[in-house]
């Protein structure tokens, strides 16, 4: 009797088994079954601002600023390339000559311009940023701040370089401490000149909460496959079906978007409606659909969306890693428009991460 019984129930485990192994296996069937709050990521999508017209005001952008601000992430990642990924660009030079210059060849100059005074190399400028930050104080001292200022330029993170800097009542900011003059002209023109979302919103509002760093997550290591096939992609784009997208009423607000932002009120407008679900499937359709759902040269559309799908899992990847080290924080990813519906999807497959609808966070 007693063998019959386990015999029954090893063939019920065995039923078992098959019906769960006929199922495709789906990460997200953990979502509901972890221990804790999940981590709540919400991706902005935005126009690149080094695009807005050469009189565009950064004031305008302070009602997202304060929308944001009331989210209150933890975490803040950007679409930068880490040390790590500049190294790597810069040693594969001979692979990506035009990436590694287009991407590192600036941040490559600041690090080692600030390496020489601090007597460190790259990687060994970002082990001593991980050691300092593990053990900084909560009110760390002006030379504190100044030496971890220079430490993340030489690490080649400047977006987390200008959060120390900001960081420091103005009088503090002077030489010293591993700053060197020449750095301090470069860190002025970012309050002056240049125009980014990586600063404008991401270390600006890291300074706003108190928070230490952004986190830079891009990567372009894929560029080069579709930078050799630039012929293909040159003849593919002169066909009439990207005159017809860019005239497309449908296209026109993602088109003109960097160019909508003349009043804290259009630029609310603008980030909002780049961050609808609606206008994130336009995006994807119109960028990307359009280049697969035609015949090319030689595939290169197929090989474009390839190279695109591999840049936006790398990002994604990074930023699950940034995330790994903080579960159930509330993270803010500030992307280029057209990344953002890649990256929700991707992040909704996560175990652990819930998607955060951003236009309910800008309303």
């Amino acid at each position: 009797m007693k063998t019959f019984i386990l015999a029954a129930a090893a063939l019920v485990a065995v039923g078992a088994i098959s019906h769960a192994a006929a199922q495709p296996f789906d990460p997200r069937t953990y979502q509901d079954q972890i221990v804790g709050e999940r981590t709540q990521v919400m991706v902005l999508g935005s126009p690149h601002l080094s695009g807005a017209p050469s009189n565009f005001d950064p004031a305008v952008l302070e009602p997202l600023l304060q929308r944001l601000e009331a989210f209150r992430p933890d975490i803040i990642a950007i679409e930068g390339l880490s040390g790590e990924s500049i190294q790597t660009l810069w040693t594969y030079r001979e692979i990506y000559p035009e990436v590694a210059t287009t991407y590192g060849g600036y941040l490559m100059m600041l690090s080692t311009m600030t390496r020489y005074d601090l007597q460190l190399d790259m990687a060994e400028a970002e082990a001593e940023v991980r050691r300092t930050l593990a053990t900084w104080p909560e009110e760390p001292t002006p030379a504190q701040r100044r030496r971890l200022a220079a430490l993340f330029v030489a690490s080649g993170d400047l977006n987390s370089a200008l959060v120390q800097w900001w960081r420091l009542p103005p009088a503090e900011r002077v030489e010293g401490d591993g700053v060197i003059q020449r750095l301090i002209t470069e860190f002025a023109l970012y309050d002056r000149e240049r125009r980014n979302e990586n600063h404008m919103i991401g270390a600006r509002l890291a300074v706003r909460l108190g928070l230490e760093r952004v986190y830079p997550i891009d990567d372009h290591a894929s560029d080069d496959v579709i930078l050799a096939r630039s012929a293909d992609l040159e003849a593919f784009f002169a066909e009439p079906w990207l005159t017809d997208l860019m005239a497309d009423p449908a296209f026109t607000p993602l088109r003109e978007a960097s160019s909508n932002l003349r009043t804290p009120r259009q630029a609310l407008q603008t980030y909002q409606m780049l961050n609808t679900p609606a206008v994130g499937i336009t995006d994807a359709n119109g960028q990307w659909l359009s280049m697969i759902n035609r015949a090319s040269p030689n595939h290169v559309g197929r090989t474009r969306v390839a190279e695109w799908e591999t840049r936006n899992l790398r990002q994604v990847a990074n930023i699950r890693e940034v995330i790994s080290h903080q579960p159930g924080a509330r993270v803010l990813v500030i992307t280029g428009s057209a990344h953002k519906p890649w990256f929700d999807a991707y992040l909704r497959m996560m175990t652990d991460v819930q998607v955060v609808d951003a236009v309910e966070v800008l309303r």
